[in-house]
Protein backbone atom coordinates (compact mmCIF):
# COMPACT_ATOMS: atom_id res chain seq x y z
CA UNK A 1 0.00 0.00 0.00
CA UNK A 2 1.60 2.91 -1.02
CA UNK A 3 -0.02 6.69 0.56
CA UNK A 4 0.54 10.19 -0.60
CA UNK A 5 1.30 12.77 2.06
CA UNK A 6 -2.06 14.20 2.57
CA UNK A 7 -3.36 10.59 2.83
CA UNK A 8 -0.65 9.76 5.59
CA UNK A 9 -1.48 13.07 7.59
CA UNK A 10 -5.33 12.73 7.46
CA UNK A 11 -4.91 9.18 8.10
CA UNK A 12 -2.96 10.02 11.18
CA UNK A 13 -5.26 12.70 12.12
CA UNK A 14 -8.36 9.71 11.84
CA UNK A 15 -6.85 7.46 14.00
CA UNK A 16 -5.64 10.18 16.81
CA UNK A 17 -9.47 11.01 17.05
CA UNK A 18 -10.59 7.91 16.77
CA UNK A 19 -12.32 5.61 19.98
CA UNK A 20 -11.64 2.39 18.93
CA UNK A 21 -8.18 1.48 20.55
CA UNK A 22 -7.19 -1.48 18.83
CA UNK A 23 -4.87 -2.61 16.34
CA UNK A 24 -6.10 -4.89 13.76
CA UNK A 25 -3.89 -5.81 10.68
CA UNK A 26 -6.49 -3.66 8.76
CA UNK A 27 -5.54 -0.58 11.03
CA UNK A 28 -1.99 -1.09 10.93
CA UNK A 29 -0.71 -2.09 7.06
CA UNK A 30 -2.17 1.82 6.15
CA UNK A 31 -0.13 3.69 9.18
CA UNK A 32 2.12 1.88 8.03
CA UNK A 33 2.24 3.22 4.65
CA UNK A 34 1.76 6.66 6.28
CA UNK A 35 4.91 6.26 8.77
CA UNK A 36 6.97 5.07 5.28
CA UNK A 37 5.22 8.15 3.06
CA UNK A 38 6.13 10.80 6.03
CA UNK A 39 9.50 9.12 6.43
CA UNK A 40 10.43 10.34 3.45
CA UNK A 41 9.45 13.71 3.92
CA UNK A 42 11.63 13.69 7.57
CA UNK A 43 14.57 12.40 6.16
CA UNK A 44 16.44 15.59 6.59
CA UNK A 45 15.11 16.11 9.83
CA UNK A 46 16.74 13.71 12.45
CA UNK A 47 14.74 14.08 15.50
CA UNK A 48 10.86 13.88 13.97
CA UNK A 49 12.40 10.77 11.62
CA UNK A 50 13.80 9.31 14.92
CA UNK A 51 10.21 9.42 16.43
CA UNK A 52 8.27 8.16 13.34
CA UNK A 53 10.76 5.30 14.25
CA UNK A 54 10.25 4.66 17.49
CA UNK A 55 6.08 4.75 16.46
CA UNK A 56 6.83 2.38 13.53
CA UNK A 57 8.07 -0.37 16.09
CA UNK A 58 4.92 0.07 18.48
CA UNK A 59 3.20 -1.45 15.15
CA UNK A 60 5.84 -3.81 14.67
CA UNK A 61 5.43 -4.73 17.95
CA UNK A 62 1.61 -5.47 17.81
CA UNK A 63 1.94 -7.29 14.57
CA UNK A 64 4.25 -9.56 16.16
CA UNK A 65 2.39 -9.98 19.25
CA UNK A 66 -0.91 -10.77 17.61
CA UNK A 67 -3.49 -10.06 19.90
CA UNK A 68 -4.77 -7.42 22.33
CA UNK A 69 -1.86 -4.38 23.41
CA UNK A 70 -1.95 -2.89 26.44
CA UNK A 71 -3.34 0.80 26.20
CA UNK A 72 -0.68 2.29 26.99
CA UNK A 73 1.16 1.59 23.58
CA UNK A 74 -1.85 3.29 22.05
CA UNK A 75 -1.63 6.05 24.11
CA UNK A 76 2.30 6.15 23.09
CA UNK A 77 1.40 5.61 19.81
CA UNK A 78 -1.72 8.00 19.53
CA UNK A 79 0.56 10.86 21.17
CA UNK A 80 3.64 9.90 19.14
CA UNK A 81 1.10 10.99 15.86
CA UNK A 82 -0.14 13.97 17.18
CA UNK A 83 3.36 15.30 17.39
CA UNK A 84 4.34 14.30 14.13
CA UNK A 85 1.33 15.80 12.53
CA UNK A 86 2.23 19.46 14.68
CA UNK A 87 5.82 18.87 13.44
CA UNK A 88 3.89 18.75 9.37
CA UNK A 89 1.71 21.65 9.98
CA UNK A 90 4.31 24.33 12.12
CA UNK A 91 5.17 26.60 9.27
CA UNK A 92 8.72 27.57 10.94
CA UNK A 93 11.25 24.27 11.57
CA UNK A 94 12.53 24.73 14.91
CA UNK A 95 15.21 22.34 15.80
CA UNK A 96 15.32 23.11 19.56
CA UNK A 97 11.50 22.29 19.45
CA UNK A 98 11.93 18.94 17.64
CA UNK A 99 14.70 17.83 20.10
CA UNK A 100 12.79 18.62 23.28
CA UNK A 101 9.92 16.69 21.37
CA UNK A 102 12.25 14.10 20.78
CA UNK A 103 13.50 13.69 24.47
CA UNK A 104 9.59 13.56 25.85
CA UNK A 105 9.06 10.67 23.43
CA UNK A 106 12.21 8.46 24.21
CA UNK A 107 11.33 9.18 27.73
CA UNK A 108 7.54 7.19 26.98
CA UNK A 109 9.28 4.85 24.43
CA UNK A 110 11.97 3.93 27.20
CA UNK A 111 9.54 2.70 29.96
CA UNK A 112 7.54 0.66 27.30
CA UNK A 113 10.47 -1.35 26.69
CA UNK A 114 11.13 -1.92 30.34
CA UNK A 115 7.14 -3.25 30.14
CA UNK A 116 8.16 -5.79 27.49
CA UNK A 117 11.37 -6.66 29.36
CA UNK A 118 9.13 -8.08 31.92
CA UNK A 119 6.99 -9.60 29.69
CA UNK A 120 9.91 -11.40 28.59
CA UNK A 121 10.31 -12.70 32.04
CA UNK A 122 7.01 -14.62 31.97
CA UNK A 123 7.15 -18.21 32.82
CA UNK A 124 8.26 -20.90 30.05
CA UNK A 125 4.80 -22.62 30.03
CA UNK A 126 2.88 -19.26 29.32
CA UNK A 127 0.78 -18.97 26.11
CA UNK A 128 2.34 -16.82 23.52
CA UNK A 129 5.36 -17.15 24.83
CA UNK A 130 7.37 -17.10 21.61
CA UNK A 131 5.48 -14.31 20.11
CA UNK A 132 5.82 -12.29 23.12
CA UNK A 133 9.67 -12.58 23.18
CA UNK A 134 9.81 -11.84 19.42
CA UNK A 135 7.44 -8.61 19.84
CA UNK A 136 9.71 -6.95 22.90
CA UNK A 137 12.96 -7.65 20.21
CA UNK A 138 11.73 -5.44 18.08
CA UNK A 139 10.89 -3.03 20.17
CA UNK A 140 14.46 -3.56 22.55
CA UNK A 141 16.28 -3.00 19.37
CA UNK A 142 14.05 -0.12 18.05
CA UNK A 143 15.26 1.67 21.31
CA UNK A 144 18.72 0.21 20.82
CA UNK A 145 19.08 2.33 17.43
CA UNK A 146 17.66 5.91 18.76
CA UNK A 147 20.07 5.76 22.37
CA UNK A 148 22.55 7.95 20.64
CA UNK A 149 20.25 10.26 18.80
CA UNK A 150 19.11 11.39 22.15
CA UNK A 151 22.55 11.71 23.42
CA UNK A 152 23.36 14.06 20.50
CA UNK A 153 20.06 15.72 21.41
CA UNK A 154 21.49 16.11 24.75
CA UNK A 155 24.72 17.47 23.33
CA UNK A 156 23.71 20.36 21.66
CA UNK A 157 20.80 21.76 23.87
CA UNK A 158 21.73 25.55 24.42
CA UNK A 159 22.88 26.56 27.79
CA UNK A 160 19.72 28.63 29.89
CA UNK A 161 19.77 32.88 29.71
CA UNK A 162 21.12 33.87 32.50
CA UNK A 163 19.04 36.58 32.76
CA UNK A 164 15.79 35.52 31.25
CA UNK A 165 13.88 39.06 31.92
CA UNK A 166 16.72 40.59 30.41
CA UNK A 167 17.15 38.04 27.57
CA UNK A 168 12.97 38.59 27.18
CA UNK A 169 13.62 42.28 27.13
CA UNK A 170 16.53 42.15 24.48
CA UNK A 171 14.09 40.41 22.22
CA UNK A 172 11.11 42.90 22.60
CA UNK A 173 13.52 45.29 21.83
CA UNK A 174 14.82 43.23 18.52
CA UNK A 175 14.72 44.83 14.83
CA UNK A 176 12.67 43.82 12.58
CA UNK A 177 14.00 40.73 10.22
CA UNK A 178 15.60 41.69 7.32
CA UNK A 179 14.22 41.39 4.12
CA UNK A 180 15.01 38.02 2.29
CA UNK A 181 15.77 39.58 -1.08
CA UNK A 182 16.65 43.35 -1.49
CA UNK A 183 14.67 46.12 -4.43
CA UNK A 184 16.72 45.28 -7.56
CA UNK A 185 16.86 41.83 -7.42
CA UNK A 186 16.04 39.46 -9.65
CA UNK A 187 12.34 38.03 -9.48
CA UNK A 188 10.62 34.97 -11.80
CA UNK A 189 7.17 34.92 -11.78
CA UNK A 190 5.82 31.46 -11.21
CA UNK A 191 2.16 29.66 -10.83
CA UNK A 192 1.93 26.87 -8.22
CA UNK A 193 -1.22 25.21 -8.29
CA UNK A 194 -3.30 27.90 -9.60
CA UNK A 195 -1.47 30.92 -7.50
CA UNK A 196 0.69 33.15 -8.91
CA UNK A 197 3.62 33.23 -7.22
CA UNK A 198 7.41 34.99 -7.72
CA UNK A 199 10.45 33.37 -6.73
CA UNK A 200 13.70 35.08 -6.79
CA UNK A 201 16.30 34.44 -9.80
CA UNK A 202 19.33 33.57 -7.00
CA UNK A 203 17.38 31.11 -5.61
CA UNK A 204 16.55 29.16 -9.02
CA UNK A 205 19.43 26.23 -9.70
CA UNK A 206 18.27 24.46 -12.50
CA UNK A 207 14.36 24.34 -14.47
CA UNK A 208 13.24 21.58 -16.58
CA UNK A 209 10.14 20.44 -18.57
CA UNK A 210 7.98 17.55 -16.62
CA UNK A 211 6.09 15.11 -18.17
CA UNK A 212 2.93 13.47 -16.95
CA UNK A 213 4.81 10.25 -16.58
CA UNK A 214 7.82 11.85 -14.55
CA UNK A 215 5.46 13.97 -12.70
CA UNK A 216 3.86 11.19 -11.50
CA UNK A 217 7.03 9.14 -10.36
CA UNK A 218 8.51 12.23 -8.57
CA UNK A 219 5.15 13.15 -6.63
CA UNK A 220 4.79 9.25 -5.28
CA UNK A 221 8.09 8.79 -4.42
CA UNK A 222 8.54 12.70 -2.66
CA UNK A 223 12.35 12.56 -4.27
CA UNK A 224 14.47 13.30 -7.24
CA UNK A 225 17.37 11.97 -8.39
CA UNK A 226 19.66 14.36 -9.77
CA UNK A 227 21.07 11.87 -12.56
CA UNK A 228 17.90 11.88 -14.07
CA UNK A 229 17.83 15.83 -14.95
CA UNK A 230 21.16 15.09 -16.77
CA UNK A 231 22.01 15.24 -20.60
CA UNK A 232 24.09 13.53 -23.06
CA UNK A 233 25.18 16.79 -24.59
CA UNK A 234 25.89 18.78 -21.32
CA UNK A 235 27.63 18.00 -18.04
CA UNK A 236 25.05 18.44 -14.91
CA UNK A 237 27.23 20.47 -13.28
CA UNK A 238 27.05 23.00 -16.09
CA UNK A 239 23.58 23.39 -16.31
CA UNK A 240 23.47 24.52 -12.60
CA UNK A 241 23.41 27.64 -11.16
CA UNK A 242 24.12 29.08 -7.21
CA UNK A 243 26.13 26.49 -5.02
CA UNK A 244 25.48 23.14 -7.48
CA UNK A 245 27.35 24.54 -10.39
CA UNK A 246 30.32 23.98 -8.08
CA UNK A 247 30.04 20.64 -7.85
CA UNK A 248 31.15 17.88 -10.24
CA UNK A 249 29.15 16.28 -12.37
CA UNK A 250 30.24 12.67 -10.51
CA UNK A 251 28.84 14.11 -7.24
CA UNK A 252 26.06 15.74 -8.59
CA UNK A 253 24.36 12.60 -9.68
CA UNK A 254 24.71 10.97 -6.49
CA UNK A 255 22.18 13.70 -4.94
CA UNK A 256 18.74 12.51 -4.24
CA UNK A 257 16.71 15.99 -3.28
CA UNK A 258 13.49 16.32 -1.31
CA UNK A 259 10.30 17.18 -3.08
CA UNK A 260 9.60 20.62 -1.06
CA UNK A 261 5.97 21.82 -0.90
CA UNK A 262 5.37 25.52 -0.20
CA UNK A 263 2.50 26.36 2.38
CA UNK A 264 0.22 29.36 2.89
CA UNK A 265 -2.21 31.53 1.08
CA UNK A 266 -3.98 28.60 0.21
CA UNK A 267 -1.51 26.36 -1.18
CA UNK A 268 -2.78 22.51 -1.42
CA UNK A 269 -0.31 20.80 1.08
CA UNK A 270 0.21 17.95 -1.61
CA UNK A 271 2.15 18.54 -4.79
CA UNK A 272 0.92 20.11 -7.71
CA UNK A 273 -0.55 17.49 -9.58
CA UNK A 274 -0.61 19.21 -13.14
CA UNK A 275 2.14 20.88 -12.76
CA UNK A 276 4.48 20.60 -16.05
CA UNK A 277 7.78 22.15 -14.69
CA UNK A 278 10.45 21.07 -12.19
CA UNK A 279 12.44 23.97 -10.61
CA UNK A 280 15.55 22.82 -8.30
CA UNK A 281 15.90 25.70 -5.67
CA UNK A 282 18.65 26.43 -3.28
CA UNK A 283 19.51 28.54 -0.61
CA UNK A 284 23.21 28.29 1.12
CA UNK A 285 23.97 24.52 1.33
CA UNK A 286 20.08 23.88 1.34
CA UNK A 287 18.57 22.61 -1.97
CA UNK A 288 14.79 21.03 -2.91
CA UNK A 289 13.29 20.70 -5.82
CA UNK A 290 9.64 22.56 -6.58
CA UNK A 291 6.75 21.73 -8.70
CA UNK A 292 4.83 24.31 -10.79
CA UNK A 293 2.61 24.86 -13.74
CA UNK A 294 4.37 27.68 -15.33
CA UNK A 295 7.69 29.54 -15.27
CA UNK A 296 8.65 32.93 -17.00
CA UNK A 297 11.33 32.83 -19.17
CA UNK A 298 12.49 36.04 -18.26
CA UNK A 299 12.85 37.52 -14.79
CA UNK A 300 11.73 41.13 -13.35
CA UNK A 301 13.67 43.49 -11.06
CA UNK A 302 11.91 44.08 -7.75
CA UNK A 303 10.64 47.34 -7.30
CA UNK A 304 9.96 46.31 -3.36
CA UNK A 305 8.91 44.11 -0.84
CA UNK A 306 6.29 44.17 1.73
CA UNK A 307 6.88 41.57 4.25
CA UNK A 308 3.83 39.93 5.76
CA UNK A 309 3.54 36.66 8.00
CA UNK A 310 1.54 33.56 5.80
CA UNK A 311 3.29 30.37 6.19
CA UNK A 312 6.25 30.19 3.67
CA UNK A 313 4.96 33.52 1.76
CA UNK A 314 7.27 36.49 2.44
CA UNK A 315 4.50 39.07 1.26
CA UNK A 316 3.61 41.36 -2.09
CA UNK A 317 6.33 42.01 -4.16
CA UNK A 318 5.81 44.97 -6.49
CA UNK A 319 7.40 44.28 -9.96
CA UNK A 320 6.08 46.95 -11.91
CA UNK A 321 3.28 49.78 -11.95
CA UNK A 322 0.43 47.26 -12.14
CA UNK A 323 2.01 43.73 -11.36
CA UNK A 324 2.15 42.84 -8.20
CA UNK A 325 2.97 39.06 -7.13
CA UNK A 326 3.69 37.05 -3.59
CA UNK A 327 6.71 36.30 -3.32
CA UNK A 328 8.25 32.87 -1.89
CA UNK A 329 10.49 32.75 0.78
CA UNK A 330 12.64 29.93 -0.33
CA UNK A 331 14.95 30.08 2.90
CA UNK A 332 12.51 29.36 5.13
CA UNK A 333 10.75 26.11 2.97
CA UNK A 334 14.29 24.94 2.23
CA UNK A 335 15.59 24.70 5.94
CA UNK A 336 12.06 22.99 7.10
CA UNK A 337 11.86 20.36 4.39
CA UNK A 338 15.23 20.42 2.00
CA UNK A 339 18.49 18.82 1.93
CA UNK A 340 21.74 20.13 3.29
CA UNK A 341 25.03 19.51 1.30
CA UNK A 342 28.01 20.48 3.14
CA UNK A 343 30.69 20.20 0.55
CA UNK A 344 34.05 18.71 1.63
Amino acid sequence: MILSLDESIQKLKTEILSQDWSLSPKKIEPLQAAFTCLKNRFKTRKNALTILTMADSVLLYAQKRQGQIPPEFIDFLKETMAHVVNMYEDTKFDPDRDAEVFKRVYGKFARLKEKVAAEKGAPAGSAGRAQTESSAETLTLSLDEVSTDLAEANAVQPPPAKNPAKAAAKVAEAKPLPLPVQPGAMIRPVTIGKLPLAIAEEHIALIKPLSAKKRKKYIKSSQIRLKELGSWFRRLSGQMKGPLSLLKSGKLKKMTLPLVIPRGLGLADIPDEEATMLVVVSSGHWHGVILCRCLEQEATPLLSLTRTKNGDIVGPARLGEDQELQLLNISQLLEREGFLFMPE
